[in-house]
């Protein structure tokens, strides 16, 4: 017998890190989806994003986990109640490889997680960035026999298979190996340039108070810098310091001429290095020490045993001029009640005329897709 249940508060679900991990690693979840991330993640964000996490218990042991947040967004007048997974679906500090933990095949336990969403008080379903797999393809056939479900729609995650010896630079394009052979070898010449591997809990915590500010600088001119949230700078320098501390995280640095020119925040994920972020200093800009600190990081991850350099969601063209390959995360989306009438009204030619016209179009989708 499969027993479900829900909590719906951050500090209650303080108690479920030992089933929790016991069940990530079993099911083989992305460091973003284990406890500590995904508590941290809420620690900051709750009051935008509230848990609705659905626990199965089978025999007295938990068989699956929905990490489910609620967020609550206004546009034409309507309330949106938008169900995303915890780390994803509120605009800040958005995670990736995320997913349902259940073990494949148990298409029952999917089912009954079915029947707790459906008990949800939702409008919009928005899970993205997922884990693409049996247990999303499975989930997202039952939600669209369920609800007005969207096209399966594949986002790029770019990663590059690191050679097992042999230098590393030969995985990248030959263009882009002959200009970063060309530049380190001017700066190293002249004694210009340095690197650092930052992995001491308080040092992490600096380095990563810095990420945020040259990012702010970065972005000064360009529309403004996300980091602008306290909130959102305090989560990235809590899950550093945490993921440090923890011995499965690092910070990649180079310097040139005594300043710091760039930074890659990277985690240890089983075989995988992933590269949370990467940012840079617009000073440095014609050195590429975006792409010098990304060699950098690669070769140590290769020094390590890993495998796999993960670049993240987005096909941003340095991750493929670094040997990357795509491959595919996944997004559900689905609608029901007000929403999914509005949805179809605006495909009558009268009311899409005023909808357009208003503008209001642009806000509903902004608020459905962002």
């Amino acid at each position: 017998m499969l027993r479900a249940w829900r909590l719906d508060h951050t500090i209650d679900l303080q108690s479920m890190q030992g089933e929790w991990e016991t069940l990530r690693k079993m099911t083989g979840g992305s460091i973003f989806s284990s406890f500590d991330w995904s508590i941290e993640w809420l620690r900051h964000f709750d009051k935008v994003a509230s848990p609705r996490v659905i626990f199965i218990e089978e025999d007295g042991a938990i068989v699956a986990i929905a990490p489910f947040v609620l967020v609550e967004q206004r546009a034409m007048g309507m309330k949106l109640r938008k169900l995303s997974l915890i780390g994803n679906g509120s605009g800040v500090a958005e995670l990736y490889d995320l997913g349902i933990l259940v073990g494949e095949d148990r298409e029952d336990i999917l089912d009954r997680i079915i029947e707790e969403m459906n008990k949800i008080d939702w409008n919009v379903l928005h899970l993205n960035e997922m884990t693409d797999g049996p247990v999303a393809r499975a989930l997202h056939s039952k939600i669209s026999e369920r609800w007005e479900t969207d096209e399966q729609v594949f986002i790029p995650c770019p990663a590059t298979d690191i050679p097992a010896e042999g230098d590393v630079m030969e995985v990248i394009s030959s263009r882009t190996r002959r200009a970063l052979r060309k530049i380190s070898a001017s700066l190293e010449a002249e004694s210009r340039i340095r690197y650092r591997c930052v992995d001491v809990p308080k040092e992490a915590g600096e380095a990563a108070a810095m990420y945020a500010l040259q990012h702010l600088e970065r972005w000064e001119d360009k529309g403004g810098s996300i980091f602008t949230s306290e909130n959102l700078s305090s989560f990235l320098k809590n899950v550093m310091v945490a993921t440090v501390t923890e011995g499965r995280g690092m910070i990649y640095e180079a310097w040139i001429d005594g300043s710091l020119a760039s930074q890659m925040l990277c985690l240890e994920d089983g075989d995988i290095m992933r590269a949370y972020r990467v940012g840079m200093s617009n000073r440095y800009a014609e050195f590429s020490p975006g792409n010098l600190v990304a060699l950098y990081a690669m070769a140590e991850a290769q020094k390590a045993g890993f495998i796999r350099f993960d670049f993240g969601a987005g096909p941003e063209e340095f991750k493929y001029r670094l040997g990357a390959r795509d491959r595919s995360l996944m997004r559900i989306q689905a609608k029901r009640g007000t929403v999914r009438a509005m949805a179809k009204l605006s495909s009558l030619p009268v009311v899409k005329q005023l909808v357009d016209r208003s503008g209001a179009k642009e806000q509903a989708l902004k608020a459905l897709h962002e």
